[in-house]
């Protein structure tokens, strides 16, 4: 009979306080806007951070690769076509794409790779699994 009425008592002292919980909550955009943080939030929010920081990584890396493979593909490209006399011209644009295309798109995919890992690290430190942590803004 004591077992049934501490596990009762224990039962309905966690509803209670699961409902008070969201009181407690900090604001996070006064806090943001004041520039004011409370250290033990910083202590506890540092594992979700750590975890959205590596998955921004993990994410990062192949999103970084293709997005600078093809920039450095179209840049070259235009290079090639450049000094074969004519950067608008169709025949030095494909041979440009076919001479310049594959060194920029793996120069390209080397460069996003770690700028697509940094990216990630950072954006997903700042705001754990947010859209800005898994897409690339143009700068």
């Amino acid at each position: 009979m004591v077992k049934k009425l501490a596990t009762s008592f224990m039962l309905a002292s966690a509803l209670v306080g699961a409902m008070v919980l969201p009181s407690f909550a900090a604001d996070t955009t006064k806090a943001a806007s004041t520039g004011s943080d409370d250290t033990f939030q910083n202590i506890v929010f540092f594992p979700v951070r750590v975890v959205g920081s590596s998955v921004g990584f993990i994410m990062g890396v192949p999103l970084g690769a293709v997005k600078d493979g093809v920039k450095g593909a179209q840049m070259s490209t235009k290079w090639a076509a450049g000094k074969l006399g004519n950067e608008d011209g169709v025949y030095q644009n494909w041979a440009g794409a076919i001479l310049a295309a594959p060194f920029g798109i793996a120069g390209g995919a080397a460069y996003g790779t770690f700028d697509g890992g940094w990216h990630g690290i950072v954006a997903g430190y700042e705001k754990p699994f947010s859209k800005d942590s898994f897409t690339f803004k143009d700068e």
